[in-house]
């Protein structure tokens, strides 16, 4: 395995796209980094559960917020908005959206390989 590994935000090793959005992903070799770009009208339950197949979203998140406004709704019925310029850390058990008419910009650092994966294919795939 490499020691140093870098690459370029210009070139993502994967992009995952859903309704109002998509994932970029940066492989680097065996660390995900992800690059979520939302635009205005994008929600997490509607857009991204049918995919995952959970009522919430069950991905932790370790990321800073480029631009944009995200609210985030916890099931234990904490929530807030971050806010461009902010560094966040989410559990597992979440709704999110964005707010306003800004396209939110989020830099993902917890491994993010499995996020908008389609879960029936991953079933079907054991």
């Amino acid at each position: 395995m490499q020691s140093l590994v870098s690459m370029s935000f210009a070139e993502p090793t994967e992009i995952r796209e859903f309704p109002h959005g998509r994932l970029e992903l940066f492989d680097l070799h065996g660390s995900a980094v992800g690059r979520f770009v939302l635009e205005p009208g994008w929600h997490w339950s509607r857009d991204v559960a049918p995919l995952a197949g959970t009522e919430t979203c069950q991905q932790r998140h370790v990321a800073y917020l480029v631009s944009g406004n995200l609210h985030v709704s916890m099931n234990d019925g904490a929530y807030g908005v971050v806010k461009s310029g902010e560094v966040i850390h989410i559990e597992p058990g979440h709704d999110a959206w964005t707010v306003g008419e800004e396209t939110v910009t989020v830099l993902d650092f917890a491994d993010v390989a499995t996020y908008a994966v389609d879960s029936a294919a991953l079933r079907a795939a054991r």
